[in-house]
């Protein structure tokens, strides 16, 4: 398969709605304006760099 660039955009995109996908099979709500931990940023972070 070949290889495809993603835009850091189209990641986060996909990850809010991986999000909001978990949270619908919780019957759980995220909020529109919900802040990531600064746990999940720095993972984030680390994962930008390794790339």
């Amino acid at each position: 398969m070949k290889r495809k660039n993603v835009t850091a955009e189209a990641i986060r995109r996909s990850a809010m709605r991986s999000i909001r996908a978990s949270a619908a099979l919780e019957n759980r709500s995220v909020p529109v304006d919900s802040k990531r931990s600064d746990r999940v940023e720095r993972f984030l972070v680390s994962r930008e760099k390794r790339s």
